[in-house]
C-alpha cells in the first residue's frame, strides 16, 4: 500500500471497531488524564497565568512529576501494548475484546518499557551525533513495540527486527509517520482546545472541563497512530517476506 492507502485503511479499520478500541484507551487514560489535571490545576494553561503562590509551586510540580513518572512505567507501555494487540486483531479479522486484550497488555507492560527505553537510549545517542542519524535511528525502531506484540520477540531482538523491516523504506515510514502524526495533532487540539479555554476563563475550579477535553482528544487519536505503524508493519512484512494473513493471524495467536 501507498502512504495514502495506509491512512485511508487506517480509518477505515477505526471506523469499524471504533468502540471497542476508544474503550480500551479510555478505561486506563481517563483516570490518569484526571489525575493529572487535578494535580496542575494551579498551573494555569496556555491561555491563562498560574495562580499559585511561590510556595505551593514545588508541591505543584512534585505531584505532577509522579503522577507523569506513572504514566511514563504503567499507562504508556500498558496502553502500546493494548492498542497493538488490538489493532493487530482489527487488520486480521479477529474480534477485538477488552477483557483479553487487557489481560494481554498487563502481562507485557515490562517488556514493552525496556524496549521503549532501548530504543529511547538509542535515537538520543543518534540525536547527540546530529539530527539526521537521531531521526534515522527513530524510523528503523519505529516497529519495536509492534514487533513485541505481534511476534513475541523481545529486547534488542524486536529492535533488531525493526531495523530489518525497515530497511530500503526510510521514507515511506518517515512520511507516513510525519502525516498521521500532523492528523492526531490536528484532532488533538481541535478537541482539547474548549476545554482549556474553559479552564482559562473559570480559572482552577475549572480543571474537570481541562481533563476531559484532553481526554477526549487522546481517546479518539491514539488507536489511530497505532493502527498506522500495525498498517506499516503488516505491508512491510508481506512486502519483503510475502507474508500472507494466514500465516500471520496463526502467528499472532501463539503470543496470547
Amino acid at each position: 500500500m501507498g502512504v495514502g492507502e495506509i491512512l485511508d485503511a487506517a480509518i477505515k479499520l477505526y471506523r469499524s471497531q471504533w468502540k471497542r478500541l476508544m474503550a480500551i484507551v479510555a478505561i486506563v487514560l481517563v483516570p490518569i488524564t484526571f489525575l493529572r489535571g487535578f494535580t496542575e490545576r494551579s498551573l494555569g494553561t496556555s491561555f491563562s497565568p498560574p495562580s499559585t503562590v511561590p510556595e505551593d509551586v514545588d508541591t505543584t510540580l512534585i505531584a505532577g512529576g509522579v503522577v507523569a513518572l506513572i504514566q511514563f512505567l504503567v499507562v504508556q507501555p500498558f496502553l502500546t501494548a493494548a492498542i497493538a494487540k488490538a489493532s493487530a486483531d482489527v487488520y486480521l479479522g479477529h474480534p477485538v475484546l477488552v477483557g483479553p486484550t487487557f489481560r494481554f497488555a498487563v502481562s507485557r507492560i515490562h517488556s514493552i518499557l525496556w524496549i521503549s527505553i532501548l530504543a529511547g537510549l538509542a535515537m538520543l545517542l543518534g540525536f547527540v551525533l546530529l539530527i539526521v542519524p537521531g531521526v534515522f535511528v527513530l524510523v528503523r525502531l519505529f516497529f519495536g513495540s509492534t514487533v513485541f506484540v505481534i511476534e513475541g520477540k523481545k529486547g534488542s531482538k524486536a529492535l533488531g527486527r525493526s531495523w530489518r523491516l525497515g530497511k530500503g523504506h526510510f521514507w515511506k515510514i518517515l512520511g507516513t509517520f510525519l502525516l498521521a502524526s500532523i492528523m492526531a495533532a490536528v484532532v488533538q487540539a481541535i478537541l482539547a482546545l474548549p476545554g482549556e479555554a474553559a479552564f482559562a476563563a473559570i480559572g482552577p475550579a475549572g480543571w474537570p472541563l481541562y481533563a476531559i477535553g484532553l481526554s477526549l482528544a487522546a481517546i479518539l487519536t491514539g488507536p489511530f497512530t497505532t493502527l498506522i505503524a500495525v498498517l506499516l508493519y503488516f505491508d512491510l512484512r508481506i512486502r519483503k517476506e510475502a507474508f500472507d494473513l494466514e500465516i500471520m493471524a496463526q502467528e499472532m495467536s501463539s503470543q496470547q
